[in-house]
């Protein structure tokens, strides 16, 4: 639901240069993702959003060409480095002005978003074309981002809890704000897809879309569950300079350790 966000992140490290830990697992069997229609209408489906993007119509199908959409496929998704000392963020399109866009690391934990290991990269009243820098500390070698919706759901220990999702899947909920999972896949509820468009974009460029609903509740007509349309924060993440000679990209990574 809402609007479309695009966001365009150079990072800007010596990136892949050497793997200081273990790459996400490979996938045994692909991830699925339950689709659903956009409340906000045809003309915002993630896959409309995406040919625009891209500039080619169907050259990614949003519902099969995702991270994980394949065996093989790296999950849970995140990104790994020695170190990244900066992000360059700019914005091109609006997004509704409450979700915030923050950055986090990953430890093998489930995150505290506290200011600790994570920072704001984007806030939604930013207008399109503002930018920010953010710099990492030393030593992050492992990161993701997270979406906080700034709502406030209550758990099954009755409990009020902050809406934050994250491009980890096993850092989210299982189910409607934690009450289990009643459909696929149930360890963990995929917010994030992340498309690889290095092929348009130049090497080491990636599609971030989330979802700013409980992508693990059920998908209904508008407006009450979620409508897991994935088009309410859309961003797009270039890492640059993958060895000082030559560019990696992820799919090669991964091609590594397959």
């Amino acid at each position: 639901m809402r609007w479309p966000v695009s966001l365009a992140l150079a990072l800007v490290a010596v990136l892949f240069a050497a793997i200081a830990t273990p790459p996400p697992a490979a996938a045994v069997a692909p991830v699925p993702v339950i689709f659903g229609n956009s409340w906000d209408g045809p003309a915002h489906d993630l896959q409309v959003i995406v040919d625009n993007y891209i500039g080619v119509p169907g050259a990614i199908n949003t519902r099969t060409d995702y991270e994980g959409a394949r065996p093989g496929d790296i999950d849970p998704w995140f990104w790994v480095g020695p170190g990244f000392p900066a992000l360059m963020v700019t914005e091109v399109a609006g997004n509704a002005d409450i979700n915030v866009l923050g950055w986090y690391k990953e430890n093998g934990l489930p995150p505290v978003i506290d200011g600790v290991d994570d920072g704001v990269v984007f806030t939604g009243p930013q207008g399109g074309g503002s930018g920010t820098v953010v710099s990492f500390p030393s030593g992050t070698t492992k990161f993701g981002f997270y979406l906080d919706t700034q709502q406030y759901f209550t758990g099954p220990d009755g409990q009020a809890h902050r809406q934050i999702f994250f491009t980890n899947r096993f850092d989210n909920d299982k189910g409607l704000h934690g009450a289990g999972a009643t459909h696929v896949p149930y360890d963990g509820d995929v917010q994030a897809l992340v498309y690889d468009v290095s092929r348009w974009k130049g090497p080491n460029t990636w599609l971030v879309c989330f979802e700013d609903l409980d992508a693990g509740g059920p998908v209904t007509p508008c407006c009450s569950g979620t409508d897991d349309d994935y088009n309410d924060m859309v961003f797009e993440v270039q890492a640059l300079g993958a060895t000082p000679t030559r560019t990696l990209s992820f799919g090669a990574l991964k091609s590594r350790y397959r």
